[in-house]
This record gives structure tokens, C-alpha cells and sequence, in this order.
């Protein structure tokens, strides 16, 4: 059956298209490079850690890209488990673990319908907490589609 390669060509292009949507998000954060200090309130200043978290993240997007363009379309199986590593070490921590300690410290259930429309129609805010976890899920899918090709061991060959 020859499902087997599309699927991994599915998966590289899911993978780049879910990484080139974090590039903003993160330029954003880069862009505060010339402020030592970002103001909180009218009194308050805080250290501006945005600019080296914006320049990491940009980084471990474009090696990211890199590992999918050089290895994953090849399929060799040590990029399979780099952007497992990606996914789980890095888009995780920062774009689902947040959106879920919101939800637990939440006093009521969350109105899912809400979320939603606020993601789909609210201000720039409520958007962002929507599309890391949706980035997040379609890298997870990505990989899940992909891991026959990766993983199958070759048959014997027939006599």
C-alpha cells in the first residue's frame, strides 16, 4: 500500500505549517530587544524576559524546520524523535500548561462555548490562548500519522 509515504509527507507539511504559525507569537516577543524593562503598572517595572524567551523559541522553531526539511521527509527515525521532543518539551510547556492551570484555578467549570467564539471572534488575547494548544494538537497528529513509517519493521522479503 503506498499510504504509507503520503503520510509522511502529510505529516512534515502539518508539522512546518504548525511551526511557522508560532514565528509571530514569538517575533512579538523578540521585538521588546531594546527595552532592558517593560512596564507593568504606572509604578511597577519588571525585567523584560520576553526578548530571550521570543529569540529561544525562534530558535528552536528554525532548527525545528530544519530537522523536518533535512530528516523527518527522509524518514530517519532520530527526527521522529526530535520533534516528539518539540512537541513535548517545548510547545507543551509553553502553550498548553498555562491554558490548563487557567482551567484548574478556575471557581467554576469553563464555559467551552465561550472559549470558542472568544477564540474565533475575541481580541488578539483570546485568540493566542487558543492557537497554542491547537498548534500543540496538530504537531501531536502530525506525528501520530506519521509513526508507521517510522517505526514498522520491515518485512521479510517473499520467495
Amino acid at each position: 500500500m503506498r499510504f504509507r509515504p503520503y503520510s509522511v509527507l502529510v505529516s512534515s507539511v502539518l508539522l512546518s505549517l504548525s511551526l511557522i504559525a508560532l514565528v509571530p507569537h514569538n517575533l512579538d516577543y523578540a521585538a521588546t530587544w531594546r527595552r532592558s524593562a517593560l512596564q507593568v503598572t504606572p509604578g511597577y517595572w519588571m525585567q523584560n524576559y520576553l526578548m530571550p524567551i521570543g529569540f529561544a523559541s525562534l530558535a528552536i522553531v528554525l532548527v525545528s524546520l530544519i530537522v523536518i526539511w533535512a530528516g523527518y521527509i527522509k524518514r530517519e527515525r532520530w527526527s521522529w524523535f526530535v520533534m516528539f521532543i518539540v512537541a513535548w518539551v517545548y510547545a507543551f510547556p509553553v502553550y498548553v500548561i498555562p491554558l490548563l492551570l487557567d482551567l484548574i484555578r478556575a471557581p467554576q467549570s469553563p464555559d467551552w462555548s465561550a472559549w470558542f467564539w472568544g477564540a474565533v471572534k475575541g481580541p488578539r488575547i483570546d485568540r493566542d490562548s487558543a492557537k497554542g494548544p491547537a498548534d500543540f494538537l496538530l504537531m501531536v497528529f502530525a506525528m501520530l500519522l506519521s509513526i508507521k513509517s517510522f517505526f514498522k519493521r520491515p518485512s521479510a522479503p517473499r520467495s
